[in-house]
């Protein structure tokens, strides 16, 4: 299955701070060895039993689901987390990236570095995967399972269609950027800009792909703060399909939410959803894609809470 690519304004990614930078606790149960302590920041007054935590998609961040994250803690005080994903934001850089090893870092984030017993897990895109395999690998940590726009069900694509989009060259594109050293990091994403237009014309794509550029506080250098050839290297083989759960179930509250100018979860696979989820339920946010939550917070956050507080 081919990821198709945002092409939505900057300002629907708004960058807003955290109340809370949290690290990691150490004394917590179920301690291990394979995953990965992730960054992650919190929306909270005070702990409640009902948290709420939100997975990015891939190439994005925590950051992605800030305010959406503020509007859910505003309106219900509920305990709301959001992470960066292995390769992603400021979470560690690793070579080894599956929807296994990004559901252990989920399970251990929330048993390990929270130190939750469950919670309610809502993913977008990658993030849905990743909270779908959660809940089938540890569904006694998930409360209420959230997907936003996307599907267990893999699709096909032809890669020799110009309608679709040949990831290989998208890669290509961000690994052949050169940044410019001793320079203001605005003149820098600048240049980096005009490297990926001759490869890439949609500049929104670009001013989204930008945002994944950064300085090293310490070394000053200029550059991608994502692991681009980790990404790169696992997307094919372990990132653009479900992997087979052999028959697994969750039998818990599950919501499906899509765009209804988006086919990545197609009407026609509901049935075959229910095998693995049987309690899906299905809502279609009208004109909205794939972004539903950037291009549709207010009835996005409605569909979710309605869900979320009456399941």
């Amino acid at each position: 299955m081919a990821m198709r690519w945002p092409t939505i304004l900057p300002q629907l990614l708004r960058l807003s701070t955290s109340i809370t930078r949290a690290q990691f606790k150490n004394g917590c149960r179920f301690q291990t060895t394979q995953a990965l302590s992730l960054n992650y920041e919190e929306f909270k007054t005070q702990p409640n039993d009902r948290p709420i935590i939100l997975a990015h998609g891939m190439l994005g961040s925590s950051a992605n689901w800030t305010s959406i994250a503020k509007a859910i803690h505003r309106k219900t005080g509920r305990h709301v987390v959001t992470f960066d994903a292995r390769n992603h934001g400021s979470s560690p850089h690793t070579p080894d990236m599956s929807y296994y090893d990004m559901a252990a870092d989920l399970a251990h984030l929330v048993q390990n570095q929270l130190c939750w017993d469950k919670a309610t897990f809502v993913g977008h895109s990658m993030g849905g995967r990743t909270v779908m395999l959660s809940a089938l690998q540890n569904p006694s940590l998930v409360d209420q399972l959230v997907v936003v726009d996307i599907s267990p069900v893999n699709q096909t694509f032809d890669e020799s269609d110009p309608t679709e989009w040949n990831m290989s060259h998208f890669f290509h594109a961000m690994l052949a950027v050169e940044f410019p050293q001793d320079v203001p990091i605005s003149q820098a994403r600048k240049e980096a800009d005009k490297q990926l237009a001759k490869r890439i014309k949609d500049s929104m794509l670009r001013a989204w792909l930008l945002m994944n550029v950064m300085q090293d506080e310490e070394t000053k250098e200029i550059r991608w703060r994502i692991n681009v050839n980790g990404i790169y290297e696992a997307f094919k083989d372990h990132i653009a399909r479900f992997p087979d759960c052999h028959g697994k179930k969750f039998e818990g509250p599950t919501l499906f939410i899509g765009g209804s100018e988006s086919d990545y979860i197609c009407v026609s696979d509901h049935e075959e959803i229910k095998e693995t989820f049987p309690s899906a339920q299905f809502k279609y946010i009208p004109k909205a894609g794939h972004w539903v939550h950037s291009q549709k917070p207010a009835e996005f956050i409605e569909v979710l809470l309605n869900f979320t507080e009456n399941s």
